[in-house]
């Protein structure tokens, strides 16, 4: 058009008053087309999800790095595949955004704009992209933290459930998960090589917010991991995972470079559910409610509550937790074997009624 053309006389102009070819300018344009047209959603998605880093400019959680891949997999981004990530519009992140929601799924909405706007973010840093079209978009689904505290009949309901007389290796986890407070993988993942006496030591490379965390294990927990012990041993299982199936003599393993923690969840949870009969309820949960009771029923201060379950807030978040690196393990040794005496007084007690006020 005539303004375009005024347009590019005007910036001819002014690349020859610097010296410069105005030749260049159509080979540019050119240059950036071949790059758009290569950088498609899908490739600088591939990308995205091999080199991105996070906070502390860490790689993301293998489970969180395996959520965000199943999400921006979908097949809700099959259209984009093609597309070159610039031509992406604020337009089609809604439409995206609108059919989830009218599916009812709200929370995974939100989880994937979050999602976009962490691939977009990324994109625009690496000059791949020159806006970002996710910016400014408001979260579109309703979504309330979780706040599920499980009663004492409930925690004792849940225990005896575990006990199926079978082996079952989520016996096990769940009573740690009582009893210790920790997260399930970090759990799942105990290696024996962790365990020094009556100390675990759990490394940084497996905690959530990757810092070494000591736990003290009180006697209910040593008396699992013994049982644990001696069920490997009469399976003649030589391996540094505590809950693991694994035995390197079985020629089906012939093949497996190394041995898996339990990763059952879904099936396992379940089945638990089958037999406990609680309503809504998650295995983050139980350290939710040890938490809260013993805070309420057991009166502990909340930074030694915090130490326990190597949370990093409150009273230990900002300035005060940088300077303030206590690790009272005297303190939370006597608190776990407090609350082990706590929960073991609930599962041996069969009053209902005297359970509500325990």
């Amino acid at each position: 058009t005539l303004a375009a053309a005024r347009k590019a006389a005007v910036e001819a102009r002014i690349r020859a008053a610097r010296g410069e070819d105005p030749a260049d300018v159509p080979r540019q344009q050119h240059q950036e087309l071949v790059d758009n047209s290569c950088n498609t959603f899908a490739k600088v998605r591939d990308d995205f999800l091999t080199k991105y880093r996070g906070r502390q400019n860490r790689h993301p959680a293998p489970r969180t790095l395996a959520e965000i891949k199943r999400v921006l997999t979908s097949e809700l981004f099959n259209g984009w595949k093609d597309r070159p990530l610039v031509e992406v519009t604020r337009r089609n992140v809604l439409d995206v955004l609108d059919v989830l929601v009218d599916r009812g799924a709200e929370v995974m909405a939100n989880r994937t704009l979050a999602y976009l706007s962490m691939l977009f973010a990324w994109a625009l840093d690496r000059n791949i992209i020159k806006a970002d079209p996710t910016d400014s978009i408001k979260k579109p689904g309703a979504e309330t933290s979780r706040a599920r505290v499980l009663s004492p009949l409930e925690l004792r309901t849940i225990w005896l459930s575990t006990e199926t007389g079978q082996g079952d290796l989520f016996e096990g986890i769940v009573k740690i998960l009582i009893l210790s407070g920790q997260r399930r993988n970090e759990v799942a993942g105990m290696r024996w090589s962790e365990i020094n006496g009556e100390i675990w030591h759990l490394p940084g490379e497996r905690t959530k917010n990757h810092l070494p965390h000591l736990v003290p294990l009180s006697a209910p927990v040593l008396a699992i991991l013994a049982k644990r012990r001696n069920e490997q041993q009469a399976l003649g299982l030589n391996v540094d995972l505590v809950f693991t199936s694994y035995n390197p003599d079985f020629k089906r393993y012939k093949h497996s470079a190394t041995p898996r923690h339990f990763s059952g969840w879904s099936k396992s949870k379940s089945r638990l559910d089958e037999r406990a009969m609680i309503e809504s309820w998650t295995l983050h949960d139980l350290r939710r409610t040890m938490a809260t009771l013993m805070a309420e029923k057991l009166q502990i201060t909340p930074h030694i509550i915090e130490a326990i379950i190597n949370h990093v807030s409150g009273t230990k978040a900002g300035v005060a937790g940088t300077y303030n690196r206590a690790l009272y393990l005297d303190e939370r040794k006597k608190t776990l074997n407090t609350w082990a005496d706590y929960v073991l007084r609930i599962i041996h007690c069969e009053d209902a009624d005297l359970l509500i006020n325990q």
